[in-house]
């Protein structure tokens, strides 16, 4: 695994609007870390007036302390309706420490996903569009995964990880890799027998194995302030790690299980065991559930099922909105086909994220292109939908983007109207997936921000949404006077780049989005100061998200042909990205 991919498209969560990017970051990461290095071998050289013991503690405190750890930013997704995920991301010094150590130790970290048999979601690096992928690229392969292996079986068992990620305990990450016992074994070596265990890394390939574990969940936890408990969801150092975790536990059920007939398959934290009788199922569920909570896990009870044959292999709203088909994509047709959308939502609140995202997947890929006739309508229901169930926004972004040439005068208005509900809302709950959107929605149609509603999200918590805030000052975008700066500026300081605030305080003080006068945040920060150096930026105002599809221009007057009044007047298309069996999903990937 390579450093300079895994920084620059496996740190910032895909969730983040697309300004939001850590390209520069890995191009120049390899300069980054000489430079960095160098620095550290010049700081740990002792100075004439010092002993040694003054030197050791004078580095330690200047570089192994200060710049040991730090405080993540936190962005909060909609799941739907009723539930939230809370993201991550990290600060680049113990993200680029994190990556280091297991981009330079993948080929001893690969061969502990080979231990499972049942997952589904092992990192893949071949045609990654990140860092790397699952193994099956969707929920939806995964589902046809699952017909395969309960060909035969007459009683599935499904259970997940009670809030796996924010509930990992990162020294289970050495468990993960040695194993629970040998890693104890370790653990006390390295800690009663200091010398002893160095003495035994070049010749015992389980020391050296611990070594590198335990040096792992360190870095996990200097991401976030030290906390033993949790890793950030969004960046793919993550989902490696977590991964690691599940494919012990996916080992251990195996052994456990040696004597019970059974298949299974995990996606995540998702599993899905198939048994020839419910005797077998429901003796393995205590099994399973004993081996997770080994691992300091927990079963989610809400979601243990033991079901008998037949097996549900689709819901019953994905299959009432895919046969749902278009003749003409008129009013009509799309009145009727959001009015079932939002049926089913009312009937499965708990899936409405999965039923708006595949159901607006035919629009977003092209499938069903709208006529510049039906476009206010589409508009109307496109708007309506994101306060149904905001978790929708980004999609709905997507769509709109390629439909750019129709966003004028009235239609800029109604978007306008609707996002400062959103803004006004949301960003009282900390909600910032919908607020960062939301403003990206001014920046990219260029329509002008109300002044009042973008000093409500300036003093807020929200460090993502406020960056945009920035952007959208810069060019301009506000409504009224400019809004008032001073506040954020004397919130802001040189410790501001180890907390929450360190993305907006580098990211304004580069941009001069903000007047510091005479305060130069980056004076007493030596890496951010080569951040700055090699002109790393993690936030492009030009960075757009890729579509599948665009209008490009209008045909001319119906007047000017001798044609039927009817035909349609519709853009010219250009198709920009094909899908990879998006067309098809249930709904959102789970990662």
């Amino acid at each position: 695994m390579k450093l300079n991919k895994l920084l620059s498209y496996g740190y910032f969560p895909k969730e983040l609007p697309p300004p939001f990017n850590s390209k520069d970051f890995g191009k120049k990461s390899s300069y980054l870390v000489k430079k960095w290095d160098k620095l550290l071998d010049e700081k740990k050289v002792k100075k004439p007036s010092e002993s040694r013991n003054e030197a050791k503690r004078r580095f330690n405190k200047d570089y192994v302390q200060k710049y040991g750890s730090s405080k993540l930013i936190e962005y909060s997704i909609a799941k739907g309706i009723f539930s939230r995920r809370k993201l991550g991301v990290p600060n680049p010094k113990q993200f680029l420490d994190l990556s280091q150590s297991i981009s330079d130790n993948w080929e001893n970290i690969k061969p502990i996903f080979e231990l499972s048999e049942y997952s589904e979601s092992l990192p893949v690096e071949y045609k990654a569009k990140r860092t790397v992928r699952t193994k099956s690229k969707t929920w939806n392969n995964f589902k046809f995964k699952l017909i395969e292996e309960s060909f035969d079986k007459k009683f599935q068992l499904k259970l997940d990880i009670l809030n796996f990620y924010p509930s990992i305990y990162t020294h289970s990450i050495p468990w993960s890799v040695l194993g629970k016992e040998d890693a104890k074994k370790y653990f006390k070596i390295k800690n009663n027998r200091k010398h002893y265990f160095e003495s035994i890394l070049s010749s015992d390939p389980k020391a050296k194995l611990y070594k590198l574990s335990d040096q792992i969940d360190t870095l996990v936890r200097n991401c976030n302030e030290r906390q033993s408990v949790g890793i950030p969801i969004g960046p793919d150092t993550s989902f490696i790690l977590a991964e690691l975790i599940a494919c012990r536990i996916d080992s251990e059920i195996k052994k456990k299980l040696e004597n019970i007939d059974h298949r299974a398959s995990r996606y995540y934290d998702d599993y899905y065991f198939y048994f020839n009788n419910i005797g077998d199922a429901e003796t393995s569920l205590k099994i399973i559930q004993k081996i997770i909570y080994d691992f300091q896990l927990e079963t989610n009870e809400n979601k243990v099922e033991i079901n008998p044959l037949p097996f549900r292999n689709i819901d019953d709203w994905s299959n009432s909105i895919s046969s749902f088909k278009f003749d003409e994509a008129d009013k009509f047709e799309l009145r009727n086909y959001f009015s079932l959308i939002y049926s089913q939502i009312s009937k499965n609140k708990k899936n409405s994220s999965w039923i708006v995202s595949y159901s607006l997947l035919r629009f977003e890929y092209g499938n069903v292109k709208i006529k510049k006739k039906n476009w206010d309508i589409f508009l109307n229901f496109l708007l309506q939908t994101i306060l149904v169930d905001p978790s929708s926004i980004d999609q709905i972004f997507k769509i709109l983007l390629s439909y750019k040439i129709y966003i004028k005068g009235k239609a800029k208005e109604k978007i306008n109207s609707v996002l400062e509900k959103v803004i006004k809302e949301h960003t009282l709950l900390n909600h910032s997936f919908e607020v960062a959107w939301s403003l990206w929605y001014y920046k990219t149609f260029k329509i002008k921000c109300d002044r009042d509603t973008l000093s409500i999200v300036l003093n807020s918590n929200d460090n993502i949404s406020k960056l945009i805030c920035l952007d959208l000052i810069n060019s301009g975008l506000y409504k009224g006077r400019k809004p008032a700066l001073t506040n954020l500026i004397k919130s802001i300081n040189g410790n501001s780049l180890f907390d929450d605030q360190w993305l907006l305080a580098y990211e304004s003080f580069r941009k001069n989005w903000l007047n510091f006068k005479s305060k130069n945040i980056l004076r007493d920060n030596e890496f951010f100061k080569f951040l700055d150096y090699y002109n790393i930026s993690f936030y492009d105002p030009d960075e757009q998200i890729k579509i599948s599809f665009r209008i490009l221009e209008s045909r001319p007057r119906i007047s000017d042909f001798d044609i039927d009044e009817e035909e349609d007047i519709f853009g010219w298309l250009i198709d920009e990205e094909e899908s990879e069996d998006d067309s098809d999903q249930e709904g959102k990937t789970k990662y």
